[in-house]
């Protein structure tokens, strides 16, 4: 099989660690079924796309509507909005994770808002009917928990995208471009022990010392979702 490939659009460290092993497991792949392109380098070429099954974008600490960027933001923006074209282009299979959903809906021409933000935390995604009829996002349940956590958003729906599924205060949670790429603004990705990295990454920076037991609690006391990656991985290997 074709392997995948996974555009890291964060920092190295233990957080991009947990990311790519958790898409290796919950997308039944075996460790050399997945290649990293680390954004925040220079590119010299875009991704030869027929040497892959599909391609994952993974989440990242970059806020697209910040006014001071630095510079390995501003690579990361331009390689990342570069292959979205690219991918858009050619309609080849794409899951977007949180930041992945943005930069597609930035280059399919949709913008950013900060009106519905989400505190880090599970969330209850509700799919849409046109979500509940997918080939890929039919076989998830139609209500489900998902961590998420995110100052940005859609602020509308780019042309040409489905909404599949939505949350009480975001809603654009899950889009579809073309009939083969899929974005989420919730992290199907993070699992119970990923949760925890990243609350303990977090505190002190979103939420106070003193907040940090209990959101951990309510964090890992719900059993999340991560059916999005594995149907995916699995509609897509060749």
């Amino acid at each position: 099989m074709l392997p995948f490939l996974v555009l890291v659009a964060r920092p190295p460290g233990k957080i991009a660690v947990d990311e790519n092993a958790a898409i290796i497991r919950y997308g039944q792949l075996e460790p050399n079924q997945l290649e990293r392109l680390d954004l925040n380098q220079s590119l010299s070429s875009l991704p030869n796309l027929s040497k892959y099954s599909g391609v994952f974008i993974t989440g990242s600490p970059y806020n697209y509507l910040t006014e001071s960027k630095s510079d390995s933001q501003k690579r990361t923006e331009e390689n990342v909005l570069a292959i979205c074209e690219q991918v858009l282009a050619h309609d080849f299979p794409t899951l977007g994770l949180c930041y992945g959903l943005q930069m597609l809906g930035l280059a399919r021409g949709g913008s950013l808002t900060r009106d519905y933000p989400e505190d880090m935390g599970p969330h209850t995604i509700e799919l849409s009917h046109a979500g509940k009829a997918d080939e890929l996002t039919g076989k998830l349940p139609e209500s489900f928990y998902s961590y998420a956590a995110h100052a940005e958003a859609l602020a509308s729906v780019p042309t040409g995208m489905q909404v599949l599924g939505s949350s009480a205060a975001t809603p654009v949670h899950i889009g579809k471009f073309g009939e083969n790429i899929y974005g989420t603004q919730h992290h199907p990705e993070i699992g119970r022990n990923g949760i925890g990295l990243r609350i303990n990454h977090y505190v002190g920076v979103y939420f106070s010392e003193e907040e940090y037991p209990h959101l951990l609690q309510k964090c890992q006391a719900v059993r999340v979702e991560h059916g999005l990656i594995t149907q995916f991985a699995r509609k897509y290997r060749s």
